[in-house]
């Protein structure tokens, strides 16, 4: 049974497309077989695992969810695919402005291909627009990504607080669970530490725990599109992604 997962927060910079592509690495190399979906029109996680130049490639998610057509699978490895974004998925909503129950536009997407997969991880963009709204009525689970300060809080919140009210619509998706969240970039003074212990209190166990240290490595990782375990294979946010991957697989991929 494939598990849909959508990684989100309100902000952006909190290391989302970073997880998202780590995760997929990391379960991929498990020999999982793992689909990642761009829903960001800033396609930071096409352009750094897609061989295909963002301008050169002909068909994106958009086409896929706007239009119905059989989405466009670009294969990574034996184990890892990609469906590509583009800029023009920031057109998405004006463009499905009128087509009924919009809000399960991705979900019809997946549901044609979801059991070719033990894993589908959609990247989310950093808004409550359609899009992370379409993602959330998609998904079994929510995973939030944030750093450790008030504005990133603030946009975990904001998420959590869509997630619940279509988890409370019975016509959307009762199931979604909201099931863990990652810290990352987290660089140890007294102010992320007071957020860090903020967010410990109020969230409890789906915190993952230790956070993801800072690292000039994974920005470098990002600059020549290469996953963090093959730029820096022993480094110390390696070391915690390889942390936070084996949890969420005890917790979501074995449950």
């Amino acid at each position: 049974m494939s598990k849909i997962i959508a990684i989100a927060n309100n902000k952006g910079g909190v290391g989302k497309t970073t997880t998202v592509a780590a995760l997929a690495y990391a379960w991929s190399a498990k020999g999982y077989k793992v689909l990642l979906v761009d829903l960001d029109s800033q396609a930071n996680l096409t352009q750094i695992t897609s061989p295909t130049p963002l301008e050169d490639i002909e068909m994106t998610v958009k086409e896929a969810i706007a239009y119905g057509v059989q989405p466009p699978i670009t294969r990574l490895s034996k184990t890892l695919d990609l469906i590509p974004s583009g800029l023009e998925l920031s057109n998405f909503e004006n463009e499905v402005a009128g087509v009924s129950c919009r809000e399960f536009l991705v979900s019809d997407m997946l549901n044609k291909i979801k059991s070719n997969y033990d894993v589908i991880l959609i990247d989310c963009p950093p808004a409550l627009g359609l899009l992370t709204y379409n993602a959330l009525v998609a998904a079994d689970h929510l995973v939030m990504t944030a750093t450790a300060d008030s504005l990133s809080y603030a946009g975990m919140l904001m998420i959590g607080g869509l997630a619940k009210r279509i988890r409370e619509n019975p016509r959307l998706n009762p199931e979604l669970k909201t099931s863990a969240v990652i810290v990352t970039k987290f660089k140890s003074n007294k102010l992320t530490n007071s957020f860090l212990q903020k967010i410990r209190d109020e969230i409890g166990p789906a915190l993952i725990d230790p956070p993801v240290r800072e690292a000039t490595k994974i920005q470098q990782a990002t600059a020549f599109r290469q996953s963090i375990f093959q730029y820096d294979p022993d480094g110390n946010a390696t070391k915690d992604y390889q942390a936070v991957a084996d949890a969420l697989e005890e917790r979501l991929l074995k449950d």
